[in-house]
């Protein structure tokens, strides 16, 4: 009698499943630009919008950014920067002629895309050029490139775009990741208003215009605990909410007539997608297809819409919705090697923390362990810290459930998706309390009969990596190993050396230099770093302009001089993370033979 053999994966098919996102439709509605990593990084396809044969359109060494076509023209703009130092230059790409020319020449100044003016002949973003810190927004020509600066009030600001008919431009003015402030700015005046005085902690952001430009949307918070649509009336001078569910609104655009307004909901980690009628606010029923779905985006005509769907088991790609039949065609087919049912998806658990709160966390569970053996387990911290776990396609965690380990991924508090009042449990003198969520999570699984809770490893990256050395530093008995990509060690080193333009938003999370210094000193696992106990294995960017290189470096020293085992990883094309596949394919076969050691240590 044959037995179903279970096919073995290497860890090579799990990183070598392609994505496609970003996608832009051209004036006529009848092709749309999107990105695909199909060589390795993020390059430039073109492909019909009912579908067809793509063709690609770049071929650069490094990821390109963003595209957007032009509303009037077979004209795409599109970002890239270089080596990962996230220095955003713009480029025209003509779709006639195929020429690349460069919109953008300053390799030392940060460019983001804010939007492209209604009649095409304008672009708006934000740049750094004048000081490196502070961001100004600018319009500017397409065809001459000259420029002319909108805002220059100091500060982390954002091109919120033009309104439909080029009178106005908001503009985001970041203070924090959970404070910000919009300016309305007339471009035919040169008035600046600025719309949202507040106190405490208010988001803003966005804004979505009608076409008489009478009133704009954006997503807003204040005086609840979650993102809701909200209206601005311009004669009024007054918002007033529309839509406001019981958790964040991730994602909204309208199309360009002011007829539908597609809004993104993320419940409890799951994003999903409803079309909305503009003046009646009622729900358009449309048969969207099931999984994650971000990135909507309208044709000019506001026939379509496109999205990216994906899930835990399935990789990104292109859908588009036609509104007047109401039916939905998958638009790209992005490479995977590894089918679903191979996979496995997670389940959403909550744990009890040490002062009572409750944090969820994914939990994946292998297929099959050893007959008797609980499997070893993998904490997988996220960064941000404002940043959620969402259940999406995550290649080395699927592989390492491929291979028996459980993967467990907690939302700990100061993650983002659970209410305004969560994010903030971890700011400042709080910081720590994150990382007690990590040693609660430790004690639940300690109640879990599958899990060997004697392999329990850490994996986090940038401020998950934090996390990772901060949990083997200050409680060094717990793990059996740890893997930091990108963290951060030292607050005080981190802030110092980051990049100027994200300092004073680092320190509203962290602590400020000038006052916190000692408690910046108290949470930086660098102190502490000689108790680790476990092996370590890090990997860093050498251009990272986040989390500079000097963070692993600090660690690499101190635990070698003290004769612990550490591993560290530099790639010299790299940044912030790793976004080329020939480094991805170096790096983690040698993360996951380092957890196997910790495995087979053990048994």
């Amino acid at each position: 009698m044959n037995k179903k053999m279970k096919t073995i994966y290497s860890i090579g098919d799990f990183l070598k499943v392609k994505f496609a996102g970003g996608a832009s439709f051209s004036p006529d509605g009848k092709w749309v630009a999107y990105l695909s990593d199909v060589t390795g990084t993020p390059q430039i396809f073109l492909i019909p919008t009912e579908g067809g044969m793509p063709e690609q359109l770049t071929d650069f060494e490094d990821p390109v950014s963003f595209v957007r076509f032009s509303p009037t023209e077979k004209m795409l703009l599109f970002g890239k920067a270089e080596g990962g130092n996230e220095r955003t230059q713009f480029y025209l790409l003509d779709l006639s002629t195929r020429l690349i020319t460069k919109v953008t020449s300053k390799p030392d100044v940060k460019h983001n895309f804010g939007g492209w003016s209604p009649d095409g002949e304008s672009i708006c973003f934000a740049s750094n050029e004048r000081n490196g810190k502070d961001f100004d927004v600018y319009a500017m020509d397409i065809d001459t490139l000259e420029k002319h600066c909108v805002f220059d009030k100091g500060g982390s600001c954002v091109a919120e775009g033009f309104s439909t008919q080029g009178t106005y431009m908001a503009v985001r003015r970041n203070h924090s990741n959970a404070n910000t402030d919009l300016y309305l700015c007339n471009l035919k005046t040169g008035g600046v208003d600025h719309i949202t005085p507040h106190k405490g902690n208010v988001f803003y952001m966005g804004a979505l215009w009608l076409p008489d430009e009478s009133a704009f949307f954006l997503l807003q918070d204040k005086d609840r605990e979650f993102n809701g649509l909200a209206r601005y009336s311009i004669a009024e001078r007054k918002f007033s909410y529309v839509l406001t569910p019981d958790w964040d609104i991730q994602d909204v655009t309208m199309n360009r007539n002011g007829e539908n307004i597609s809004v993104t909901v993320n419940e409890d980690g799951y994003n999903r997608m409803t079309i909305y009628n503009v003046e009646t606010l009622a729900a358009r029923a449309y048969r969207l297809p099931t999984g994650n779905i971000y990135g909507a985006r309208f044709s000019e005509s506001g026939s379509h819409v496109a999205f990216n769907l994906g899930d835990s088991r399935r990789t990104s790609d292109i859908w588009v919705l036609t509104l007047e039949t109401g039916e939905s065609h998958q638009l790209t087919y992005s490479h995977q090697s590894v089918p679903p049912e191979a996979m496995v998806e997670p389940e959403l658990i909550r744990f009890t923390s040490f002062d009572g709160l409750s944090v969820p966390a994914f939990v994946y569970r292998p297929k099959r362990n050893k007959q008797g053996k609980g499997a070893p387990v993998v904490i997988n911290i996220h960064g941000g810290p404002e940043e959620q776990y969402l259940p999406v396609y995550q290649p080395v965690m699927q592989y390492l459930v491929h291979r028996g380990y459980a993967v467990i991924a907690p939302n700990v508090r100061g993650s983002s998706g659970y209410g305004k009042s969560y994010m903030a449990l971890d700011d400042v003198e709080k910081r720590l309390d994150s990382v007690k969520d990590i040693i609660a999570l430790r004690d639940y699984v300690m109640s879990m009969s599958d899990m060997d809770t004697s392999r329990i490893a850490l994996y986090g990256g940038s401020y998950g990596g934090f996390m990772v050395l901060a949990c083997m530093a200050f409680y060094p008995k717990f793990w059996a190993a740890g893997v930091d990509v990108v963290g951060i060690v030292n607050f005080v080193t981190f802030l110092e050396n980051t990049a100027p333009y994200r300092r004073a938003l680092r320190e509203a999370e962290y602590g400020s230099l000038e006052n916190d210094r000692e408690l910046l000193e108290k949470i930086s696992p660098i102190h502490s770093i000689e108790k680790i106990e476990a092996p370590l294995f890090v990997i860093h960017g050498a251009n990272d302009p986040r989390v500079p290189l000097s963070e692993a470096e600090q660690v690499y020293k101190r635990l070698k001089k003290s004769g612990k085992r550490v591993e560290l990883l530099v790639y010299q094309d790299e940044g912030h993370g790793l976004s080329k596949l020939k480094n991805r394919l170096d790096a983690y076969p040698r993360v996951v033979d380092f957890l196997d050691l910790m495995r087979n240590r053990e048994e």
